[in-house]
């Protein structure tokens, strides 16, 4: 690790005391160093041809590059040759391969840790200030007499009167914690008494809970999330390494990351 992290300081470095300073004080640093630490960690992975080639084809179609004359233009007009932008169109598919060779093998407790996080639900609500019109709603909705759109529009005075009631697919995290202890183990569909949250009388329904699995999509962004964590956590080093005069950038103990 100290290789790497000198590797990458001594590329600074170079630039000069100088341009290093400039580009802090513009706020630009972090940038720099951040994509010279991805250069380093990805600079022995290869992709494979076709993809890059198909990388190139939806880049083309996106920036409506429809012949060699256009999209030499665009690479004058960005100050590159093709090989550069091969290099960028291949960097995703470097670091989706890194972050699977590095941290796969964490990716499934990251995913414990986040799954209330990434767990979806969708859920309907309305909330009155009146405790009275909040429980008069609750048995019209009991009784099926109405239903939560219509008197989520005419009554509710809460945001979620321009969705008639509708919240969500979201993170239950979003909601506020006395609303998520309702909908943690509430039953899909069952219409729940109103409740008290602040100065707010709430009426609330889970209508659909969709609970994430892991998966080898999954593995790929949860191992895609802690690489992009070191790699922050990386940058973040070196670039207080270039400003102190006793450097000391061993990876710290208790930092949970893994060696790239």
């Amino acid at each position: 690790m100290d290789d790497f992290r000198h590797a990458v300081q001594a590329s600074l470095t170079a630039l000069g005391t100088n341009t290093l300073d400039l580009l802090r004080s513009r706020d630009l640093l972090l940038l720099l160093v951040h994509r010279q630490v991805i250069e380093k960690a990805t600079e022995s992975l290869s992709p494979p041809v076709d993809l890059i080639q198909k990388a190139l084809k939806d880049h083309c179609q996106k920036e409506q590059l429809n012949n060699d004359a256009s999209l030499n233009k665009w690479l004058e007009d960005h100050c590159l040759n093709m090989d550069e932008l091969l290099h960028q169109l291949s960097l995703p598919f470097k670091l989706s391969k890194l972050a699977l060779d590095e941290f796969g093998n964490q990716a499934e407790a990251h995913f414990l840790q986040r799954k209330e996080e990434i767990d979806q639900v969708t859920y309907s609500l309305l909330r009155v200030k009146n405790s009275g019109m909040a429980y008069e709603l609750y048995l019209q909705l009991e009784a099926n007499e109405s239903n939560f759109e219509s008197l989520a529009t005419d009554h509710s005075e809460g945001p979620e009167q321009r969705s008639g009631g509708r919240v969500g697919p979201s993170s239950l995290k979003r909601a506020h914690p006395r609303l998520q202890q309702l909908l943690r183990t509430a039953t899909p569909g069952l219409v729940h008494e109103p409740i008290l949250i602040e100065q707010w009388w709430v009426v609330a329904r889970l209508d659909e809970r969709q609970e994430a699995s892991f998966d080898d999509a999954m593995r790929q962004r949860m191992a895609s999330e802690l690489l992009q964590n070191w790699l922050s956590n990386e940058t973040k080093t070196v670039v207080k390494s270039l400003f102190t005069a006793d450097d000391d950038i061993s990876m710290p103990e208790d930092s949970g990351q893994q060696n790239v």
